[in-house]
Formats: C-alpha cells, structure tokens, sequence
C-alpha cells in the first residue's frame, strides 16, 4: 500500500502531462514506410501540403470586400504566428487572386474563361460564390487549433457574422473537430461512466468502503496505463479516449471477483487466515481473467495503425497490473474489517430457475444458437471499413453541416491525385504531354461520380482547331508556359517532369474507395499507354489523400481478422491446457466464439462499415468473455468431481456463477455504454459494440455452454478432467 502511495504522484503527473499532449492527426496513423503513404509524401513535398483549410460563408463571393479583409489579415505583417513567432499559414488561395493569376502572364486568359476554370474548384456554379483555402506552414499541424480558432473568429469579425455561419471543411478543421469531439467526450463522459462503475460495484459488493477502495486501486491502474503511454513516448490520439475507462471497469469487475472469493473463504474457514485462504482460491482464476483480457488487448499490437497499436499495448498492462494490485491490498484489508459474500439465496434461487430452463430444452437452446451463429456468418465475407468524415460523425455534427454546405455551393472536397511522371531521358515533347494530360482529365471527368477535374490544361484558352502547324506550335509554347509558371500543376522533381491531374468527389458520397481507384486506374493506363508508356518514358501514379485512406481502411480489415485470429489462437491453448484436452478446449471456445460472429456478421449483412473504434472490440471482447467461462467450467468441474451428474453440475454452476457474471457484466458494459452518448462515432460505436459483445458473451456462457455441456460432449468434461481446487462461487467477466 505504501509503494502504491508513494508512486501516485508520479503516476498522476505522468496521467496529466499525456492528457495534456496533442493529439495525433488521421493521415499520421499510417506508418511512414507505408508504400501510400510515401507516395503521398512526396507528393505534398512536390506540390502542396494537404494541410489546409476551407472557409467560406453566405456572401463569399468572387468581389466580397470581406475576402480581401481577410486575405490581407492572414498574410499581412499582422498575420497570426505560432508560439516561436513563425506565421502560422504558408499561403492563402481564393477566387480573387485565383482570377487574377490566371488572367496575368504567363497564362493572360480573359476573367470569364479563369472563372470557367475556376468552377467546382474554387468557385460555384453561379460564377460568384467562392472559398478560401488556408495552408498550415511546416509543422503548423501542432498549431491548427490555433489556426481554425483564428479563422473563425476572424471570419466572424469581418463578415460581421454569427460564428455559426462560418463554415469550414478539409483536413485540418477535421482533425480539430476529431481532437474537440474525442476529449470533449473524455472530459464529459468519464465521471459519469465512473460513478455509474462505481454504483454498480456497490450494488454488487454491498459496501460502500470496499467499492470505493476496489475504484481507487483501479484508477490507480488507469493511472498506470498512462504513465506507460508518456514513458514511452507514444501521442495521445482519439482512440485513447475509451482506454482509462475500459482499464477502469476492468479493474473494478476483478476487485468485485476477489472480494467474492475473500468472503467465500469467510463463509467455509472463518476470519482467522481468510486471506492466505481467498488468495489461494482467487491466484488462478483471477490471474487467467486478467491474463486472457490481456491476450486480446495485445493482439491489437499487430496493427499497422498508431492508435491501435498503443491502445493495445498500454491497456493491457493496465489490465495486467490489476490482479498484483488489488491482491496486495484486498486481502489484507479484508482480514481486518472482511464482510460476507454477497451472493444471496434469491440470487442463487433466480439462476437455479434459469438453469432448469436451459436443462429441459438444452437442444433447442443448443440448436437455437448455432443455427443464429451460421446464419450471421454468412454476413462476415461483406464486412466493409471507412475512415471517411461522414463516418466520424453523426450527421447532424457541424463538422457535417459545414461539409454539405461548401460541397453545395462550392464544388466536391475529396480530390484523387493522378501524377503523370516524365523522366529526364522521355522524347515526348512538350506538346505530346499537354495533350496526354488533356486526354486523361477528360476521362476521368466523364466517370461515374467525379463532379469535377482540373489540370493545368483546363486552365489554357481554348485552342484552335487541331491539324495545323499553327495550333502545333501554339500548344507546345503553351505546354512550355505552364511547365515555368507557378499554377500549382506542373513540377520538376529529382530530374522528372510531374503532371498533375485533379479529379474531385463529394466527401459525403457512399463511395467505396477501392472500386473507384480501380476505375481510375482503368481510365488512366490505356492513355498512358497509347502515348508509349514506360518505354517512352512516362508513368502514371494515382495519389492523394484518398489512396491514403484507402490504405487505412484495408489495414483496419487485416487488423480485425490478424489480431482476432492470434488473440482466438492464444487463447484456444489456453482453454485446452485448463481443460485438459483438445476438444474440450474447442467446446468452451465455442461460447466465445459466438458473440463476435453474430455481432459482426449481422454488420456485414446489415454493410455497416467498421471504423477504427469498431475493429478492436472483437479482440478486446473476446479476452473478457473468457472469464466466464472459465468459471463456470470451473464449477461444473467441481460438482461432476462431487459425483453429480451432467444436469446438476450445470444446476450448480449456475447457482455459484449466474448471479455474479451478471453484475460483472453490468459494470464492464454499463461503465462503457456511458460513451455512446460520444459525439466522436468511433468512440460511441466502441462502446456500443462492446457492450453488444459483453452480452452476447453472457448469453454465450449461461445459454450456449451449458446446452453443450448437457450434450455429446458432456463425455469429454468427465471428473477425471477436472482436478481444480475447490473455488468460491462468485465470478464473472
């Protein structure tokens, strides 16, 4: 007790510094070595950084005097700088000095045809509605809450304004939104997640002092969880956010586990030794609860992904650090003020009911759930991922609002970069390459869902007539002014020539974004290969952020069956030595196997997609449901020892488990269900499917396990199988 105390400070400080650290942004999720990943990083250092802003608002028009304003207050000598004094924009674009650079040399077109141009990009369909577009300089990511404050604020005052009619959209004000939904959720949410845990607990134990002393030691592990995260040096990010609360239920529903055990110990030897007693009953049971928990947890570890990564890691040695903690101080405390089980006869009375239930229509019970469980996993093949905004927030979220709002009046937000590399040795000359840059963004405006393309021949006159030596010369001159001019298309990197071409899609659209690059690459490679392809010299590469988010979205799938598989391998070997043979290990498995079957197979019927909150639950999951099976094993093991037969080892199972399973149940699912209320939808999703999974598990280990227990393989659960010591009858998940 004394080491605990003297840690806590350290602990909390640690706790707090990690709290209070930035977040990580969406796009850094994906490791740098990723292929999608390098690729867009080159891009953004060719061309532009996707770290940007878009702003606009009802009378953002082409000759507002207020875009001006505030064109000229964010890159003025006034403009807003970061704490070393550096400005915090790189570059502001808008209609107006879009308009004019395009009607200046080198390009000289006359402002109908640059508006033309402009249309769906930077300007709308009316020729007068327009946007700005803030770009955050360097590293300014660490600075964007600052940034999207300023522009708001500023937005508001110079348009005079209320700051809900200014509306902004793109990566940054996105991640911003992510950073204010996820900790505003942390900030809202834990405490009455917490109090509604520790109500629980306290129902559960009927003490007032040993649930507020089981909370504490459980905070303490939190606590711990964090300290870990800081001395690693790992960022917080979003789906951190559930992490102190999942450590936190976790930690309370094994203190209620080992409070059960101590008083068992009461109940069968008296207070003289209780603890050396419960301990010796509660090391195994306690110690493979945690242990399996943590399995799961740590499966998450083989994720690509950032977030995954670390939750995994830092949760599981919170949940490990559990047991040691609550058994250096519970058992003693007990021996000096201990309290009796609390498992009474109507609890008991309730389950033995249940029990004959399920004893008189085991098949059908047995028969029920398989058959559910091979209907929904016919629905696992059509599990689908997204990343994308609409699935981050509810749809009546501003972020959301502000999206629709631009997209309607402005143009589509969601680009697909095709680059057009030429190499230093290509013989296509310059006329060539206009005119294969020309063809490509034709095709990719004529597909299905792109509502706009751009490139830098979209932004040249209309052209003469082709056929002549006049419009020959006219487009290679052309080619050669756009190759010099600074129009955000064409560069020169490491000794190639890059083309840009632009295609657009709305970010609200239900777009799988794997068929549409497919298709893109489909229109693409014909044209590059017409004009020689490789052999000629040129390459196309499709880029971007939606390739990028591609990307997240296959690796979160690889990780829902990766970590699922290795936490379901581990813990079947588990199973099999505590059970003593291979069958019955698969038998038990059976249990908790079902729940992630039938919630995630009902998702893919229902084409639900999986975000990065809902990709870790069925890992998570499984290692809590395999408490409660092990203690129910454990006791139906005791009562075939005792001579009983099948259906009264269930009978009695249930009497000791049932009521306990049940309010373990309760804390874990109703602890987490308070952050289903979260604005963040990876969060509230978490909670819900967590939830969802914990009761399935429950229904698994009190319906489905004993229906096969009183089954054929009740042949394989004989006495000589279980050689357990006598445990105590309350456990749970």
């Amino acid at each position: 007790m004394a080491a605990l105390a003297v840690a806590s400070p350290w602990i909390a400080w640690a706790a707090l510094a990690t709290l209070g650290a930035d977040a990580t942004t969406p796009l850094d999720w994906v490791p740098a070595s990723h292929p999608q990943r390098q690729d867009y990083d080159r891009f953004v250092a060719a061309f532009d950084s996707g770290d940007v802003v878009v702003l606009s608002w009802p009378g953002c028009e082409l000759d507002s005097p207020a875009v001006t304003k505030l064109l000229a207050a964010a890159t003025g000598d006034e403009c807003p700088r970061d704490a070393a004094g550096r400005p915090l924009f790189d570059g502001v674009i808008c209609g107006p000095t879009a308009v004019s650079d395009l009607t200046a040399p080198p390009l000289s077109l006359d402002r109908a045809t640059a508006v033309d141009r402009l249309s769906g990009v930077l300007v709308g369909d009316d020729g007068r509605t327009t946007c700005m577009v803030f770009g955050l300089a360097g590293d300014g990511m660490q600075s964007r809450r600052d940034a999207v404050d300023w522009i708001r604020a500023t937005a508001a005052q110079v348009t005079e304004l209320e700051p809900d009619a200014i509306h902004l959209a793109g990566p940054v004000s996105d991640t911003v939104a992510i950073d204010e939904a996820s900790f505003g959720s942390l900030a809202g949410l834990a405490v009455p997640a917490a109090v509604v845990t520790l109500v629980v607990a306290w129902v559960a134990l009927g003490s007032l002092a040993y649930s507020l002393l089981v909370f504490a030691l459980a905070a303490w592990c939190v606590g711990l969880s964090f300290a870990t995260l800081a001395a690693c040096g790992d960022r917080m990010n979003a789906v951190l956010i559930v992490m102190p609360v999942l450590v936190l239920v976790l930690g309370v529903s094994g203190g209620i586990h080992l409070v059960n055990y101590l008083g068992e110990a009461l109940a069968e030897g008296g207070r003289a030794g209780v603890a050396a007693r419960g301990m010796r009953l509660a090391w195994l049971p306690c110690g493979l609860s945690a242990g399996t928990t943590a399995i799961g947890l740590a499966s998450l570890g083989l994720s690509e992904l950032e977030p995954i990564r670390i939750f995994g890691f830092h949760a599981a040695i919170g949940v490990l650090a559990a047991p040691a903690v609550l058994f250096l101080v519970l058992p003693g405390f007990f021996e000096w003020w201990p309290i009796p089980a609390r498992t009474g006869i109507g609890q008991i009375a309730i389950a033995r009911q249940a029990a004959g239930f399920v004893i008189r229509h085991a098949r059908a019970v047995g028969l029920s759930f398989i058959a559910l469980a091979c209907a929904a996993a016919g629905g696992l093949p059509l599990l689908r991922t997204s990343v994308r905004i609409d699935t981050l927030f509810t749809p009546h979220s501003r972020v959301i609002r502000d999206y629709v709002w631009i997209e309607e009046r402005i143009g589509p937000l969601v680009p697909i970069e095709v680059v057009l590399r030429f190499s230093g040795t290509s013989d296509i000359r310059p006329a060539a390459r206009l005119a294969l840059v020309r063809e490509v963004e034709a095709r990719l405006a004529a597909m299905t869902g792109v509502t706009a393309a751009s490139s830098a021949a979209g932004l040249l006159p209309e052209m003469p007539a082709r056929g002549t030596i006049g419009t020959a010369l006219a487009e290679s001159r052309a080619a050669r002014r756009l190759a010099a001019s600074d129009v955000g298309y064409v560069r020169d990197v490491d000794g190639e020539q890059w083309w840009r071409v632009t295609a657009r899609i709305p970010a609200l659209a239900d777009v799988d974004y794997g068929e549409f690059l497919d298709r893109v690459r489909a229109e693409v490679e014909p044209a590059v290969e017409a004009a020689g392809g490789a052999g000629k010299g040129v390459i196309a590469s499709c880029t971007g952020v939606m390739p990028l988010v591609h990307a997240i979205q296959n690796t979160l799938l690889q990780d829902l069956f990766s970590s699922f598989l290795a936490a379901c391998g581990v813990i079947t070997l588990v199973m099999m030595l505590v059970e003593g043979g291979i069958v019955p290990g698969l038998v038990a498995m059976a249990s908790n196997l079902f729940p992630s079957v039938l919630l995630f197979g009902l998702l893919g019927w229902g084409r639900v997609p999986l975000d990065i909150g809902s990709v870790m639950t069925s890992s998570i999951a499984l290692g809590m449901a395999i408490d409660g099976t092990l203690h129910f094993l454990t006791f139906h093991a005791r009562s075939r020892q005792a001579g009983n037969t099948p259906a009264e080892a269930v009978c009695d199972a249930y009497g000791h488990c049932g009521p306990a399973l049940v309010q373990t149940t309760l804390v874990c699912g109703l602890g987490m269900l308070v952050f289903a209320a979260s604005s963040f939808a990876p969060t509230s999703r978490f909670a819900w499917m967590l939830t969802g999974l914990l009761v399935a598990a429950l229904a698994g280990d009190l319906l489905l396990l004993p229906s096969l227990l009183l089954g054929p393989a009740a042949r394989w659960f004989t006495p000589a199988r279980a050689a357990e010591p006598t445990p105590p009858p309350a456990s749970g998940r």
